[in-house]
């Protein structure tokens, strides 16, 4: 269950940081979750587990500057919640320790990085140390940061939605082949969107 919740968290940060400037996004997550533990403990009481743990979000959250990406934001969170609930070797616990390390890095390669970046490199960073290099989940998660790398850090005026359309046809031509159905459709969706930016 807290793996599903933090791919969850993971996504919701991804498509806010879409939509909303960093600052402004830092306030609204720590505005939520302020609003999310007064929902709670009118709910639950102090003692209840999601309680505390929503204290931690918050107190997670009042700690990070507000000028980090939203997706590194969003795993320092978990990794914290998670410190309260596993032994220092779980293997939850260390893949969101090598997610937030991968994330770091790339923040202080680029601050710039878009998050779309930033999740997948984590999320390689946590299969490869689950799984190692030769599992095929890792192969994919190759490709996928190969393919978001190669095209949200590309120069150029394209839109996001036609560069995220492209790496994801990429990618699905490396897993499927040129001939599968599914390459058609994203073909046919990249299409549309360089005909709309004309």
């Amino acid at each position: 269950m807290p793996r599903l919740v933090s791919l969850r968290s993971l996504a919701a940060a991804l498509v806010l940081a879409i939509i909303l400037p960093a600052g402004l996004l830092a306030v609204d997550d720590l505005a939520a979750a302020r609003a999310g533990l007064t929902r709670m403990l009118e709910r639950y009481g102090e003692r209840h587990p999601k309680v505390i743990d929503q204290r931690i979000r918050v107190a997670e959250l009042e700690r990070i500057p507000a000028t980090e990406p939203a997706a590194l934001r969003s795993a320092r969170v978990e990794l914290a919640v998670m410190l309260a609930h596993y032994a220092e070797n779980h293997p939850k616990l260390r893949a969101q320790v090598a997610r937030v390390q991968a994330m770091e890095e790339q923040v202080k390669r680029n601050p710039a990085m878009p998050s779309e970046i930033l999740t997948a490199r984590g999320d390689l960073a946590a299969l490869g140390l689950r799984y190692g290099d030769g599992n095929p989940r890792v192969a994919a998660a190759k490709v996928h940061v190969a393919a978001l790398e190669k095209y949200l850090l590309a120069p150029g005026n394209e839109s996001r939605e036609l560069r995220l359309a492209r790496a994801e046809l990429d990618e699905l031509t490396q897993r499927y082949g040129a001939g599968h159905p599914k390459i058609k459709e994203q073909a046919d969706r990249v299409v549309a969107l360089e005909g709309a930016a004309k």
